[in-house]
């Protein structure tokens, strides 16, 4: 099995106070991404990055289950002023952090102006603690996932070797890519049979999208078909935590690897966090 290219992912530039943003994103559900997530913000961790996941899958949040924990707060309790954010985030293995979202996200579009501000301050104060905050999105083409997905920096599409995904990948990709051109997005194929299979996927879709939008994805990869994440999940401990030299585990490991290198991809200087408050705002 081979890892990704250390520079299979080009970095954007980030400050103190805008750390590097990455939308974790599929078409459909059940291709693992949550999993994937989850892994991966440990292997930074592991890496020594600072790193916080927010759990932006507001109908099937996974993250506190994937860890056995059972969150009594999230984003709703912090936009309405019942908690400050701080109160309200998880913390995993190796000092990962977790922001549970709920229905938190959408929320954002009945604040006014002043309490937008005050949200905002919270939320900077977490983004100058981390490095890297990862965006667990939603499956599917709903507001949410696309706004979602649309304010990070960048995205990593997780697709599996199923027609249905690989559609659902290609067609989420076509929605954004059509509102914005540039826009970074990174295939990674998951539960794949070995390296030529997760090629194959990979270049069958490259082909698609230069074909009838003029657009190349890069490449994050991909995670073998191992049985070690189905046992990780059913025990609730991460497969980098539990079996740290198992096939997916070592394959994780590089993406967060490839995360870590590359010249810059140059995006407009506005934060995470300011891009889903303007989007809560065009939604009142």
């Amino acid at each position: 099995m081979s890892a990704p290219e250390p520079t299979s992912i080009q970095a954007p530039p980030r400050t103190a106070a805008h750390p590097r943003t990455i939308a974790f994103t599929s078409g459909k559900g059940g291709v693992g991404k949550s999993s994937l997530v989850l892994n991966t913000g440990l292997a930074l961790r592991r890496r020594g990055q600072r790193v916080a996941i927010l759990d932006g899958d507001l109908g099937l949040a996974n993250l506190n289950v994937l860890l056995g924990l059972s969150p009594r707060f999230d984003l709703r309790h912090v936009v309405s002023g019942e908690r400050r954010l701080g109160q309200v985030m998880l913390h995993g293995p190796l000092g990962l952090s977790i922001i549970p979202a709920a229905s938190g996200v959408a929320a954002l579009a009945d604040l006014d102006d002043d309490a937008r501000r005050r949200l905002l301050a919270q939320l900077d104060e977490v983004a100058s603690a981390v490095d890297y905050l990862l965006i667990d999105t939603g499956a599917g083409l709903t507001p949410t996932v696309l706004s979602l997905v649309l304010a990070a920096d960048e995205a990593i599409v997780v697709t599996r070797p199923e027609p249905t995904a690989m559609a659902d990948a290609y067609a989420l990709m076509k929605v954004v890519v059509l509102q914005e051109r540039s826009y970074p997005f990174h295939l990674l194929v998951n539960m794949a049979r070995d390296a030529e299979e997760a090629r194959q996927i990979h270049d069958g879709l490259a082909a698609i999208l230069m074909r009838f939008l003029s657009y190349r994805p890069g490449n994050a990869g991909h995670v073998v078909d191992d049985p070690a994440v189905a046992r990780a999940v059913v025990e609730q401990v991460p497969f980098v935590v539990k079996v740290p030299a198992c096939p997916a585990a070592v394959a994780v490991d590089g993406l967060a690897a490839s995360l870590l290198g590359g010249p810059a991809v140059v995006r407009p200087d506005v934060t995470f966090w300011e891009r889903v408050l303007r989007w809560g705002a065009r939604a009142t």
